[in-house]
């Protein structure tokens, strides 16, 4: 039997199953302790992973519901203190990821201009030590600031900005710049400037979301609801490569310090790519799974995986006894 790169772990089995949204799984890993959050309608499942067990959290979010579902919870380490931020309907949530306490509740304005339609928040990223950047279905992106040593949050924005005309997806930063991507499929990118923001460069879309992103080197990579990989070369403000991935919507990227990169898409498939030469390594299927989540291990190349309606999340290792050709 052929050896294969990557075999199945033992998985983790959550309380709730994962809801279908884009980027449904976060992992945020120290000193061997490992965190997950998957969302499940109007509830988080927190996972904490050690050699010793696993131990689990289920949270309501604030005023959330099946009916109102949570979009995205997403872990964010600052000043060494790791924050939960929940991207709902209602509006923004941070909380202290370590006791699940409410820090700062952000509600999202209705557009009076658009009776009846919804409002919500979708992508975030922690920007340096202090700051997050939250998306919002306005095409607006909000920054918040914590004080300065502490867990403490003022509901006062540092900062909106748009370059958007449509419901924000997902948020990247890579240390400098800021990128964000929308419903239509444009990706833009961003510089700090004093307590602004300038736009340096438009990648446009063609109609299909940027659901999902990844930024390694100098490459922004967008992954589409039409099955496409785009990668950018956002220095230089190129298309580098355009790739058929997935036969329908690609739902999460991530990459690892090495350029490995991982694809999860509603066609069952995992497809890993070296973004240094920008190829395909792998790709297997999980069958009757619709993929909604993934991420790497500590910068491993081993990850994890979500599906939706499944309670585990699977986890993949790299097979030491694996022979490259």
């Amino acid at each position: 039997m052929e050896e294969e790169p990557y075999i199945p772990d033992v998985p983790i089995t959550m309380k709730e199953s994962t809801s279908l949204f884009p980027n449904n799984l976060s992992a945020w890993g120290h000193s061997g302790t490992m965190h997950y959050v998957v969302t499940s309608r109007g509830l988080v499942n927190i996972i904490v992973a050690k050699s010793g067990g696993t131990m689990q959290k289920q949270m309501q979010g604030k005023e959330c519901s099946h009916a109102k579902p949570i979009i995205q919870a997403k872990f964010v380490a600052l000043s060494g203190n790791l924050y939960l931020i929940l991207c709902t309907f209602h509006g923004i949530q941070i909380h202290n990821a370590t006791d699940q306490r409410l820090l700062l509740f952000h509600p999202l304005p209705a557009d009076p201009s658009k009776p009846g339609e919804e409002v919500f928040a979708q992508g975030a990223s922690s920007i340096g030590n202090d700051m997050v950047a939250v998306g919002a279905s306005s095409g607006r992106i909000l920054i918040f600031k914590k004080d300065s040593g502490t867990f403490s949050w003022a509901d006062t924005l540092q900062a909106t900005f748009s370059g958007h005309s449509n419901p924000i997806c997902d948020i990247q930063y890579n240390g400098k710049r800021l990128f964000t991507s929308d419903d239509n499929g444009c990706v833009l990118v961003w510089s700090q400037n004093g307590d602004s923001w300038d736009l340096l460069k438009t990648f446009e879309g063609a109609g299909s979301p940027c659901s999902t992103m990844c930024v390694y080197k100098d490459y922004i990579v967008g992954g589409y609801g039409s099955g496409h990989i785009r990668i950018f070369n956002h220095q230089e403000g190129s298309l580098v490569a355009e790739i058929t991935a997935h036969a329908r919507w690609i739902n999460a990227l991530d990459v690892n310090p090495s350029g490995l990169m991982a694809s999860v898409s509603e066609d069952t498939v995992v497809n890993l790519w070296d973004l240094n030469e920008i190829c395909l390594q792998h790709t297997f299927s999980i069958p009757n799974v619709q993929l909604c989540g993934v991420q790497f291990l500590q910068g491993s190349n081993d990850f994890a995986v979500t599906g939706y309606d499944m309670k585990d999340i699977l986890i993949f290792k790299e097979n030491a006894n694996f022979k490259k050709l």
